[in-house]
């Protein structure tokens, strides 16, 4: 996490535009994801002994069309280096949550794909890291407030340059 810890400078409010507000609102956005991220995270550790990480694949994996997802697709959907998602499966699929398989269209690729059990688990999984979610981030707003929220952030991911798929 990156941001300024003394009082803006002359030249901080500049480059901003916004003065102290803009520095702030970075900040407290820095602080905020930190926090629900760690707080999520443990909770599916000691409830589950899988991480906020685990969760990230095995759902993208579950929402994937058809069986499974080719591993470069994977790595641009959870935001992780196609060494660092590697290594993540393997431990996946050792505790036989994941498979991984040569992709039926093309065997130059690697598909990765949820075992029966990957899938019983995913739903309690949910279960705990939706009610986490709720409790920690949407009751704390009201319905305009989400609304609202959801648009500003979203603007934020007009330029994303994720390409999924783009193997």
């Amino acid at each position: 996490m990156v941001f300024m810890t003394t009082a803006p400078s002359p030249q901080a409010d500049k480059l901003l535009g916004q003065g102290d507000v803009g520095l702030e609102a970075w900040k407290d956005l820095l602080k905020a994801h930190a926090l629900l991220t760690r707080e999520l995270d443990e909770e599916l550790r000691e409830r589950h002994s899988v991480t906020l990480g685990d969760f990230d694949v095995l759902i993208n994996l579950a929402t994937a069309s058809g069986q499974g997802r080719r591993m470069c697709e994977l790595a641009n959907a959870v935001l992780l280096s196609p060494s660092g998602l590697s290594r993540r499966v393997d431990r996946l699929e050792r505790a036989g949550l994941v498979q991984r398989e040569r992709a039926a269209d093309d065997a130059r690729n690697i598909e990765a794909g949820l075992t029966p059990a990957g899938n019983r688990l995913l739903g309690a999984l949910q279960d705990t890291h939706l009610t986490g979610v709720k409790e920690r981030f949407v009751d704390r707003f009201s319905a305009d407030e989400l609304e609202t929220l959801h648009e500003l952030l979203g603007r934020l991911l007009e330029d994303d340059a994720t390409v999924e798929g783009g193997c």
